[in-house]
């Protein structure tokens, strides 16, 4: 009775006002009509007009929202002092070639006498990572002098030369287009392979985490995914880029490092490519003046400089350890080499796919990136299967056709020379087919048998 009264209600131009008003003809919206004011006993000062006291359901709502809270709430009862001025200014005196003194952030970071209260070095030690409590401290992890390291930490104002401590090089991508490669000069390179050795090769990693250790390749990536009955693919989209100066320097104080070592830290390993400069001729120019670049409006972790894998597989451990968790649940395994995740399972994977990806890229979201869509694959194994180029249906091997390619290199090379083949033009061909075939013999060992044996045909 109820449904055929509101179809007629419907039908006839008759409508319940949702505010609790009688029945109303015309399709005016109820907000339109005239309401009486409403006093409250409580008049609160604010912008506007009066407030309503809140109900006891807010009220509770309110309780609830902050004992879950509370966490927060005694993080911030002992509120960080703010920070100096964090701008890096100073450079190199042109006439004497001397370093200039650095400027405010010279007291950023504590010295010996007086090092950084914010310094944690519990929590340090717990990690197994060098005590840094300071910022003289740090430059003598790395091997150069205070002045020189607050140098290197920011951009220099010099006035003859490069004012940058990057250069970008253009590589051609196998698909098209080229990518650009933050490059540091040698003096920041020399200082960010210390920080490698002597501090990033310490931070904790998953071991998901195929891509840049040490004994891991992408082999040992792949060999996880082997005869599988479906392989998933993703790709993460802009993923070194995605790791801003924030999240670097937010990720070291976490790990119980001072402000400071934190700050400098970010300044050392992150950059903005829109400053990096090229050399042309006897002058540097900006790259944006040779290249077509991005604006990018905050630091980001370089691609080019060696301390950017490190980096990024530390701030994806827990990313890492949340996908790896999601791919049990579905009884399957997951690998990821940079910026390329990998999971492989039995049919029941491949059955629940659009559901599984869905929960993957809200993983995904949560931790700050992004997939790139277009390079989402689902493989099964009516298909080939390549996990990082590495085809995975049966066992490790090269593609078909990547061996087909260099094997008919080998052959023309034994029949015409091998001076005539070198169509890319690199500088030393003859090592560069030694890397390839390696490379197969690597993935592949009878294959690069086969393909060390026609190299050992040809005539020098």
């Amino acid at each position: 009775m109820g449904a055929s009264l509101g179809f007629f209600d419907w039908l006839f131009g008759k409508k319940k006002d949702p505010y609790g008003g009688k029945l109303q003809k015309g399709y005016s919206s109820p907000r339109a009509q005239p309401q009486p004011a409403k006093t409250y006993q409580h008049q609160p000062q604010g912008y506007g007009g009066p407030v309503p006291p809140p109900t006891p359901q807010q009220q509770r709502a309110v309780g609830v929202r902050f004992r879950f809270l509370k966490w927060r709430r005694a993080r911030s009862k002992d509120p960080l002092p703010p920070l100096p001025d964090q701008t890096i200014s100073g450079g190199i005196d042109p006439m004497t070639g001397a370093y200039t003194e650095p400027g405010a952030i010279a007291g950023l970071g504590g010295t010996a006498q007086h090092p950084d209260p914010h310094f944690k070095p519990d929590r340090v030690r717990a990690a197994g990572l060098p005590e840094i409590p300071h910022l003289d401290a740090l430059a003598a992890l790395v091997g150069v002098g205070r002045n020189t390291l607050v140098w290197l930490a920011g951009k220099p104002l010099a006035s003859e030369g490069c004012d940058s401590h990057y250069t970008v090089k253009a590589i051609d991508k196998p698909s098209g287009g080229q990518r650009l490669l933050m490059v540091p000069l040698p003096k920041l390179k020399a200082v960010q392979r210390a920080l490698v050795d002597r501090l990033i090769n310490k931070l904790p990693v998953h071991d998901a985490a195929h891509g840049f250790r040490k004994g891991r390749d992408v082999l040992s990536g792949a060999s996880v995914h082997v005869g599988k009955d479906v392989v998933i693919s993703l790709d993460i989209r802009d993923f070194f880029p995605s790791f801003t100066f924030r999240r670097v320097s937010g990720y070291f104080r976490s790990l119980g490092y001072g402000r400071g070592t934190a700050v400098a830290l970010a300044n050392l390993t992150t950059a903005r490519l829109n400053d990096a400069q090229v050399k042309q001729g006897k002058r540097w120019v900006y790259a944006a003046q040779v290249h077509k670049l991005r604006t990018y409006s905050h630091p980001e972790l370089p691609q080019g400089a060696p301390t950017s894998p490190g980096i990024s597989n530390a701030i994806c451990r827990r990313m890492d350890k949340r996908l790896a968790g999601l791919a049990r649940k579905f009884g399957a395994d997951y690998t990821r080499y940079a910026d390329d995740m990998t999971f492989s399972g039995s049919d029941d994977l491949a059955f629940h796919a659009p559901k599984f990806i869905g929960l993957v890229t809200k993983i995904v979201q949560s931790e700050g990136l992004a997939l790139n869509d277009k390079k989402t694959r689902v493989m099964r194994q009516g298909r080939q299967q390549r996990v990082t180029g590495v085809v995975v249906n049966h066992k490790t091997n090269v593609s078909r056709r990547d061996y087909d390619r260099l094997k008919a290199i080998l052959n023309n090379c034994i029949k015409r020379g091998p001076h005539g083949e070198n169509r890319e033009n690199h500088p030393d061909f003859r090592g560069w087919l030694q890397g390839k075939i390696a490379h197969v013999s690597h993935i592949g060992p009878e294959r690069g048998r086969k393909l060390q044996a026609l190299f050992s045909q040809i005539r020098w």
